[in-house]
């Protein structure tokens, strides 16, 4: 998808034009999907953090690219939860979803 992703934003088109998806609701769902995890891989490759003191800062990125294209990884600090925390429950995944009954 990351690839989808950047082949969409650098041919300025929508990755359901790229995939042909035809239904136009499935192709909305699809391009917001497609578009949010993007957005949030760019966003998490630009993070940083201070690894020096505060009177000599030095800066590194948080994450790397292979950390962030490896199937199964959780950004820190999303749904609320701090770095280290559990999940909160029903999630599975790093997904939250609500159990009916």
């Amino acid at each position: 998808m990351w690839s989808l992703y950047l082949t969409a934003k650098g041919t300025h088109s929508r990755p359901s034009d790229l995939v042909g998806v035809s239904d136009r609701w499935a192709a909305l769902q699809f391009d917001a999907a497609v578009t949010t995890l993007g957005v949030a891989i760019e966003n998490a490759s630009q993070e940083q953090v201070q690894v020096g003191p505060d009177n000599a800062p030095r800066w590194e990125k948080r994450y790397t690219m292979r950390q962030l294209l490896t199937p199964g990884f959780r950004l820190g600090g999303l749904l609320g939860a701090d770095e280290g925390d559990d999940l909160p429950l029903g999630a599975v995944d790093g997904l939250i979803y609500d159990e009916v009954i």
